[in-house]
């Protein structure tokens, strides 16, 4: 789909790429665009008692955006840049629809994503209930699914950007109870290493 919408007029489309920690939608700012992440990783942060937590990730091939589809006249998250670098492509919500107007096959394709990203946040919620040791285990398995990178010996290593602290924003918990479970994990095996590169058994 973004191959064709690629052979649009250039004027209603735009690439851009990022460097680590840049925002790329601001706290509060409802955008009228939707962007599709190219290559690289993002975090979808918020604010909670003046705390920042990692509410999820976008990862390639996503679309993030979707609240210009809302309406609701503000929202309460940003849009961070977690990997070295990120490219996104992008274009306004009315152009998007314009566009798909012309090859309607394409909406199946836009809103499977849009289930897909949807069905991982409300994953994400259920696995607040588990005791902190198996939520930063399911976390770190859910990071190495989608991120993860296969070592000569066959391990999955987590990129360096995957650090405690991110795990402590992403699990709702402390820094120093994240180094705890590491440790715990480690001990039994299941995580190989748990300082960065963290790598899995």
């Amino acid at each position: 789909m973004i191959a064709y919408l690629k052979t649009t007029s250039h004027n209603i489309w735009t690439e851009k790429t990022y460097e680590k920690d840049s925002l790329v939608i601001d706290e509060y700012e409802k955008t009228e665009t939707i962007y599709y992440v190219l290559d690289g990783v993002l975090s979808v942060e918020i604010l909670n008692d003046g705390k920042c937590y990692i509410s999820s990730f976008v990862f390639q091939n996503d679309f993030f955006g979707l609240d210009s589809f809302s309406t609701f006249k503000k929202k309460d998250h940003s849009i961070r840049v977690m990997s070295e670098q990120a490219t996104i492509f992008c274009l306004s919500k009315e152009k998007l629809l314009n566009v798909l107007n012309e090859q309607p096959e394409y909406y199946a394709l836009l809103l499977t994503n849009f289930a897909d990203i949807f069905q991982r946040h409300y994953g994400y919620f259920h696995f607040l209930y588990l005791p902190t040791t198996e939520r930063i285990k399911n976390a770190l398995r859910y990071l190495s699914d989608h991120i993860g990178l296969i070592t000569e010996a066959e391990h999955l290593e987590l990129p360096k950007f995957i650090t405690q602290e991110v795990l402590s924003k992403f699990c709702r918990t402390s820094q120093s109870r994240v180094s705890v479970s590491l440790s715990e994990l480690e001990k039994t095996g299941w995580l190989l290493k748990k300082k960065v590169p963290i790598t899995l058994n």
